[in-house]
């Protein structure tokens, strides 16, 4: 293979490797197991070992993956949040083993085995026997703060009383940080998609999505509502001079007697065969847990040792997550159904007979494309074995072909689209049937949706429903219409009122404020992703700049590559979407530089501006990313908690620990209707319903 060859499959690598980055940390949304991104990530990692001149720090082989979150404020961790290597062979543990002993030159090392829980990494910060701080893990060095949330965990105390000495000790440290966790349990997880389905909403897709979206929530009531749980297993002192406990049997001995939650199976080995004994038991109690795990984890036992070991970039030497195969089932395909995307991708869907698989019933699978199907000679009326991916994706692994009957039926690939009837294209670029319609009712749903999604134009209320409504009844055709939207027509359609009209319309004005690199991915211009429209906002100034970009200049930027710049030129080539383009920018939401600079002037002139803002408590006239997006434009930044540079505390109901230290440290405080008021959205607030 020629380097010019391995430099794009490094590339397309890097790209793939980042799109289910952003899907699985930003999105809770994965598309493949564990094994798949492991191999994809094990090639990448081969290749740049091979070629030293092409590896990059921005890598996904030497950066952990990010989940962090603009709407929430960030804080750096006290130390690196990595993560662990997997592994899914006995020997692999096996060469973990020896590698341990020959870099630490010594033969006896001991060994611990605990569960490797499919939750969602957290971090928590305890000052004076008080909860302090919470963060996600972020990008591993920075993490978002949602100690809001986690407050209403009750495994979680916000204050440790005198079991705080009691566990460390004469030594106790006056702050230290514990790392576990979080995840929602089996039976809770099932209460809660039967409470939703009795209220027509649709189900919670798996435990561990539940759980990455609940905490990323804004609305701390329907957090404490979901009944989450945590396991906590890393703790460290922060305070200078501090000595962390000798091993992780001392720290979990810490941890349970802090009163949080310590997994109750923790066992010890002194080399690989005890190992594997001590994983092939926690496989077998595997189903009979309320939470979900995906493996174990195995780690050397004193911290002096794994002090020595140290650790890469990404992932600790002295520890490595034993994954188990993924769970599979026998079940029956009733019938394959067609799904269209916002960019006119057709995919087949298996309906399965409803089988249980994994603690959950299985009933849909993703089928992907007609080749994938045909290479596995699928048919209607099948006996096949469903596998879920990492406990998360169904899909089906394999037909049992000597169950056959000869009544079973393949589906040919459709000739025309299944929503709007018009004639569709083969894409052999992406593998993939594509309605090529642009006006069809299902690519317009899927763009309007991905556009007021949360990382892109963030319209808070235009959710799946109404926006099969508004295309019902014609209000809108395109997302560049949302915008020539009035109160008079919203107020008066079923389930609205002038309250609903005047939030979303709020919402919508808002939109032009987005972050540039969040206008750009709005569009949903193919191929490109969050990563990868941050990249162009730091290269294009304007939105008529990138639309004047070449394929040759696109093609040198970071992590973009010459099939990615040729979908972006070939997008803003199409007279369609340019004029969609010019729709937008007579809209307000794509301004001219003069402009930009016109709102930083609005937001210099603000009643924030210059001022640091804590938010705490709930704010019953709108959710907290509202309440954060209007002290922005008002020239304000928001941070998570309240220290001496704090300028303005605004308070909602239920305010805890924040208020109390803005009134011990003298700042300034003002309740809901005063910030309405500051805001000029007192009379929005106050308006009919």
């Amino acid at each position: 293979m020629d380097n010019e060859k391995i430099r794009q499959e490094i590339q397309q690598l890097r790209r793939e490797l980042q799109r289910h980055n952003d899907l699985y940390y930003r999105h809770a949304s994965p598309v493949i197991s564990d094994q798949e991104y492991d191999a994809l990530e094990r090639r990448l990692r081969e290749l740049e070992h091979a070629h030293p001149e092409l590896a990059a720090d921005d890598s996904p082989t030497a950066r952990v993956g990010a989940d962090s979150d603009s709407r929430f404020p960030s804080l750096p961790h006290s130390r690196p949040m990595l993560s662990l290597a997997n592994s899914y062979d006995p020997q692999e543990v096996e060469a973990f083993v020896e590698r341990v002993r020959r870099d630490l030159g010594e033969e006896e090392v001991v060994f611990t085995v605990e569960p490797k829980i499919d939750g969602v990494a957290l971090a928590v910060r305890y000052r004076n026997g008080m909860l302090d701080v919470a963060l996600t893990r972020g990008d591993g060095r920075n993490g978002d703060v949602i100690t809001d949330n986690v407050r209403t965990l009750k495994q979680v105390p916000e204050r440790l009383g005198d079991r705080w000495r009691d566990a460390f000790g004469p030594s106790a440290p006056d702050t230290f940080e514990v790392r576990g966790e979080v995840y929602l349990g089996l039976k809770r997880f099932a209460q809660l998609n039967r409470m939703r389905a009795a209220e027509g909403l649709e189900p919670l897709a798996n435990p561990r999505n539940a759980t990455a979206g609940t905490l990323k929530t804004l609305d701390v009531g329907e957090v404490a509502r979901r009944g989450l749980s945590a396991f906590f297993y890393q703790l460290f002192p922060l305070d200078e001079g501090a000595e962390d406990p000798d091993s992780h049997r001392e720290e979990m001995r810490i941890i349970a007697g802090l009163g949080l939650p310590a997994n109750p199976f923790l066992r010890v080995a002194t080399d690989a065969a005890g190992i594997m004994a001590h994983l092939r038991k926690l496989q077998e109690m595997r189903d009979d847990l309320d939470y979900q795990i995906d493996g174990g984890v195995i780690k050397v036992d004193l911290r002096r040792q794994q002090e020595l070991l140290g650790a890469t970039a990404k992932a600790p030497r002295w520890g490595l997550a034993f994954k188990y195969p993924a769970a599979e089932a026998v079940t029956r395909l009733l019938d394959i159904t067609l799904q269209v995307g916002r960019t006119g991708v057709i995919t087949p869907v298996a309906e399965l007979e409803p089988v249980l698989l994994a603690g959950t019933t299985v009933s849909r699978a993703t089928l992907h494309n007609w080749d994938e199907m045909q290479r596995k000679d699928i048919r209607v009326g099948d006996t096949v074995v469903v596998v879920k991916g990492g406990d998360i994706i169904p899909k089906i692994l394999r037909v049992l072909p000597e169950n056959r009957t000869g009544d079973e039926q393949p589906l040919p690939p459709p000739t025309q689209c299944p929503v709007c009837g018009k004639p569709v294209r083969s894409d052999p670029d992406q593998v993939a049937i594509r309605c090529v319609n642009p006006f069809c009712p299902a690519v317009l749903a899927g763009r309007l949706r991905h556009f007021a999604g949360r990382d892109a134009a963030d319209i808070e209320g235009l959710g799946g429903k109404w926006v099969e409504m508004f295309l019902d009844k014609g209000l809108v055709r395109a997302a560049d219409d949302l915008f020539g939207l009035t109160r008079e027509q919203l107020a008066v359609l079923p389930g609205w009122g002038e309250k609903s009209a005047d939030r979303l319309l709020a919402s919508i004005a808002r939109a032009g404020r987005r972050p540039w690199s969040a206008r750009i991915f709005s569009l949903g211009i193919p191929q490109v992703g969050v990563t990868t429209a941050r990249t162009l906002a730091r290269h294009y100034d304007s939105i008529d700049a990138l639309m004047r970009a070449t394929v040759d200049e696109l093609a040198e930027l970071p992590d973009i590559g010459p099939i990615v710049a040729e979908a972006i030129t070939g997008q803003m080539a199409n007279p369609d979407f340019r004029a969609f383009i010019e729709n937008l920018k007579r809209s307000g939401y794509f301004h001219e530089k003069e402009e930009l600079e016109a709102l930083a002037g609005a937001a210099e002139d603000g009643p924030f501006a210059g001022k640091t803002v804590v938010l705490t408590g709930t704010l019953e006239s709108m959710p907290r990313n509202r309440a954060k997006a209007l002290i922005e434009a008002g020239g304000g930044k928001v941070t998570g908690s309240v220290s001496k540079s704090t300028d303005l505390v605004v308070a909602g109901a239920k305010a805890g620990s924040k208020l109390a230290k803005a009134r011990e440290l003298g700042v300034p405080v003002v309740d809901e209707e005063a910030f309405l008021t500051m805001t000029g959205q007192k009379d929005v607030a106050d308006g009919p319903a």
